[in-house]
């Protein structure tokens, strides 16, 4: 009797399950409208907490004006110290924890439904690093996913790193030996593998001596997303004015920058509708030099708009892919501002972030001893990997490779259950 298994890909923006029966190739599991992922995403409403909805139908719910608690890119918070607070959700206080377990319970259920077995046994993907030169933090972040799992109702688990999980995807449809790249630049990471690729080893059960490097660092498209927010977007909000001058010593500050940031991070962005952050951000706006401005600031803080603003601010960013100059309409306030944004401006705006995500990339290679001429193939997964200004680095960076991006989005889950046909199978 053949023994079902899975791969979960939970990922900062999107995640994915591919699922192995009957001894089969993997199987994607579909959401919503026969989607290969579903994004990271869970909408509490305030009639009933305890129902919550996952994926699409709750960016909808939020995005249509439902009233609840929205919440997105909760695999940021792994590793942090928030993971073990709780937090206010409809006047209910749940843990970081027990929310993160709602999702992933969600794509459990969904996946043995559609394959009408129950699933005991999973491989998770998991960055090379969940925080930057933490080891400790790393391994209570998987300590923490591992319990989650099993009170998700898995029996057994195990861990790959995500970009070994897409490299294996990928050697399935290679016909012979090659040396690749794996860069993996996801919402909430850019991670990196060197490893020899080759079909006759595709069953193999130690690839230690294949995997020549890995290594990540804490940064991807989230990061990029603050970056467009805090450059394009945050100026247009009153960031970077001034106050009105102090009435009793005449002194002249500048607007406090730390209500922006915090806007442009999604995880952070409900931490702004506590009581005291809206009178903060209320005070700002009486006391603004230009306070038309600030009162867009206001305005979004005020009605609980913030993940709302950041989906503009997302989109731009993906519109930017295939023009050099949009315009963002934040429609969805009284004013209805309209912000201009340049493809210039925005390559300006995460260039040192990618510096950041390069020397990562060279740090993996010099531990594998390898160079960058010698890289025969180079896999591309994460969406922020089709950034053109990413994209283009990468060519340069790798003169000789073929660049393969197949499935971007999925290959990892893909991968992961390749893995689980060889742990469990």
């Amino acid at each position: 009797m053949y023994q079902s298994y899975c791969g979960i890909d939970f990922g900062t923006t999107n995640s994915a399950v591919s699922v192995v029966t009957q001894g089969k190739t993997p199987e994607l599991i579909r959401f919503g409208k026969g989607k290969e992922t579903i994004p990271t995403a869970i909408f509490f409403p305030e009639e009933n907490t305890y129902c919550p909805t996952f994926g699409d139908e709750a960016v909808a719910q939020y995005i249509n004006g439902a009233v609840g608690r929205f919440m997105r890119s909760l695999k940021r918070i792994l590793g942090t110290d928030l993971m073990d607070m709780k937090t206010e959700v409809n006047d209910v206080r749940l843990s970081y924890e027990d929310i993160i377990l709602r999702f992933l319970k969600y794509l459990k259920e969904t996946a043995e439904k559609q394959i009408e077995k129950t699933l005991d046994s999973v491989v998770l993907g998991r960055p090379v690093h969940f925080q930057d030169f933490a080891p400790d933090s790393d391994a209570k972040a998987e300590a923490v996913l591992r319990k989650i799992a099993v009170n998700a109702g898995f029996k057994e688990i195990s861990f790959q790193y995500e970009p070994l999980a897409a490299a294996f995807a990928h050697e399935t449809r290679l016909r012979h030996e090659q040396l690749a790249c794996v860069i993996d630049i996801g919402g909430g990471t850019s991670d990196f593998s060197v490893i020899r690729l080759s079909p006759q080893k595709r069953n193999s059960q130690n690839r230690k001596k294949d995997i020549l490097a890995n290594a990540g660092i804490r940064i991807g498209g989230n990061d990029f997303d603050r970056d467009l927010s805090v450059r394009g977007f945050m100026p247009g909000l009153g960031y970077g004015t001034m106050l009105k001058p102090n009435p009793y010593n005449g002194r002249i500050l500048p607007v406090p920058f730390s209500p922006y940031v915090t806007l442009s991070e999604w995880s952070n962005i409900n931490s702004l509708y506590a009581y005291k952050e809206k009178e903060a951000v209320r005070k700002l706006y009486e006391e603004s030099a230009e306070p038309d401005k600030v009162g867009v600031l206001y305005e979004i803080i005020k009605k609980e708009l913030g993940h709302t603003f950041l989906n503009k601010v997302e989109k731009a960013k993906i519109e930017l892919s295939d023009n050099k100059v949009i315009k963002s309409c934040l429609d969805f306030l009284s004013r209805m501002p309209e912000i201009e944004i340049d493809l210039e401006s925005f390559e300006d705006a995460i260039n040192n972030d990618v510096r950041k995500i390069s020397i990562a990339l060279e740090d993996c290679l010099k531990a594998a001893s390898v160079s960058y001429s010698e890289i025969e193939l180079v896999i591309l997964t994460g969406g922020s990997t089709e950034i053109p200004y990413i994209k283009r680095k990468i060519k340069q960076l790798f003169p000789f490779a073929v660049l393969s991006d197949a499935r971007k989005f999925s290959s990892v889950a893909t991968g992961l259950a390749y893995e689980g046909m060889i742990r469990y199978g």
